[in-house]
């Protein structure tokens, strides 16, 4: 009994096509391919003429960067096989509270909390 995957279990390749509400990027992302690796993605823009490849991605994430700017770094990720670099930015202030309150747009707050963890 297969269920409702039962279409995934039939096909070679299993492709999800995502992107935001306002914004133009489009990311295909691999999640089975059964005669190549998983887990890669692929990274587009939407124009009036289609879907044009973004041949790197890291400097479409890093373009309007201010080298200098207080509470920003650089932070090298792995999406699949390929190294992408993203700006990750900082908010902090201090807490009046025993447990200061944590909160992330955009990434795991499990692997924030695992991170922090081992930089205390």
């Amino acid at each position: 009994i297969a269920g409702p995957r039962v279409v995934e279990h039939m096909v070679d390749a299993v492709l999800y096509f995502e992107g935001e509400g306002g914004h133009h990027y489009r990311i295909l992302r691999t999640v089975k391919n059964r005669f190549g690796p998983t887990d890669e993605i692929g990274v587009f823009e939407m124009s009036d003429m289609g879907l044009r490849e973004v041949a790197n991605p890291s400097e479409l994430f890093l373009g309007e960067r201010h080298a200098k700017a207080p509470g920003a770094a650089v932070f090298a990720g792995m999406e699949g096989t390929r190294p992408v670099l993203v700006e990750i930015q900082a908010l902090v202030a201090p807490s009046s509270l025993g447990t200061p309150r944590r909160a992330v747009v955009g990434w795991d707050g499990a692997r924030l909390s695992m991170i922090l963890a081992v930089l205390e």
